[in-house]
């Protein structure tokens, strides 16, 4: 009997195991119990060793997208308890990574999850977990024009300078939106306010400094938030 054929989503997520450049890297289906859904994350071996020129290497290109970074969690945690912020509506997950704030959307009831990255192997992760979860999005490729949406999902952006510009026009034409950031990298080209503060971790935990990070929860200020 021959053997049957790999689906789509399986070739992808063979595909992005093999891009990990660390050895012995793999990625391990986890579930998220506060934000209600599973992840592709990295998994290394506990007792692999390394010489300095390999780790150099794994930290020059490390895959952002095989991790659930705190403000992730945290944004998909507050959309998993909220869900009227994005229900019957159309989101966009800016700088999706993993993907884990669009799927959270999808799964509060969003209409459309559109999701954006710089990294391909970011949209071919999103694409992935989103089916892990039963969940359809939609690929933003570069050079198209942003999609109609009612929403802005953005996580764990503002470290990179690069982003900024885009989510600022983003945060100016869209009419609501949520972004969550560490409480110390907020942005300064809107007037903010605050909805929540939530202590949160990344996974896998890169260093004691990830154990325990306070992620702030935002909003354009005076945006309507209750039902």
């Amino acid at each position: 009997m021959p053997p049957s054929e790999s689906t789509p989503f399986e070739r992808e997520l063979q595909q992005l195991t093999a891009s990990l450049t660390l050895p012995g890297a793999r990625l391990l289906r986890r579930w998220l119990d506060n934000e209600l859904l599973a992840l592709w994350l990295l998994d290394v071996d506990d007792h692999l060793t390394l010489d300095t020129q390999a780790i150099g290497r794994f930290w020059q290109r490390l895959p952002f997208w095989a991790f659930a970074w705190a403000g992730g969690r945290a944004l998909a945690c507050y959309i998993a308890n909220n869900h009227h912020l994005v229900e019957g509506k159309r989101v966009l997950d800016f700088g999706c990574g993993s993907g884990i704030a669009g799927i959270a959307a999808g799964m509060a009831g969003a209409s459309e999850v559109w999701v954006a990255d710089l990294d391909p192997n970011a949209l071919m992760a999103t694409r992935v977990n989103a089916a892990l979860n039963g969940i359809d999005v939609q690929v933003v490729s570069q050079g198209d024009d942003w999609p109609e949406v009612d929403v802005v999902l953005a996580a764990d952006v503002l470290y990179d300078i690069s982003s900024s510009a885009d989510l600022q026009a983003l945060t100016l034409s869209v009419p609501e939106w949520l972004l969550a950031e560490s409480e110390k990298v907020a942005p300064d080209f809107v007037d903010l306010q605050c909805l929540d503060s939530i202590v949160t971790s990344t996974l896998p935990m890169i260093g004691d400094f990830d154990e325990k990070v306070h992620i702030g929860i935002y909003c354009r200020n005076h945006q309507v938030t209750l039902n």
